[in-house]
């Protein structure tokens, strides 16, 4: 069930990124232009990290709380890297500090997919 809630949460991640984009591209100046392209850029790399996470999670046989962990921190780091951008570029210029715990985070989920694939035992 974890891998599937990342898959879902992606697609709908990628449309909403798509539909904000095209929201607030013509209405954005200048300065905040570069921004919100950046954090539309960083969305479909988000939205592609939670579908293919998520078809890892639902395909390989982890340990349970390692897949709920897995999981929940491809979804927060997801809404703390890009998501903050998007904030930031609509002009909440402070909340750009949080964006650096959004990749921590997404280090870590490289971390702990590590440990997973390690952690398999072949089925013969």
């Amino acid at each position: 069930m974890n891998g599937k809630k990342n898959m879902v949460f992606g697609f709908v991640y990628l449309l909403s990124a798509t539909v904000l984009s095209l929201y607030f591209g013509g209405a954005a100046s200048s300065a905040s232009n570069a921004m919100l392209s950046s954090a539309f850029l960083q969305a479909n790399l988000d939205a592609a990290l939670n579908l293919g996470g998520g078809y890892l999670i639902s395909r390989l046989p982890f340990v349970d709380w390692l897949s709920k962990t897995i999981s929940v921190l491809l979804i927060a780091g997801a809404f703390l890297h890009s998501g903050m951008l998007y904030v930031s570029g609509l002009g909440l210029l402070p909340v750009a500090a949080v964006t650096a715990l959004g990749i921590v985070i997404m280090a870590g989920v490289a971390l702990f997919m590590g440990i997973g694939v390690l952690s398999l035992r072949a089925v013969r």
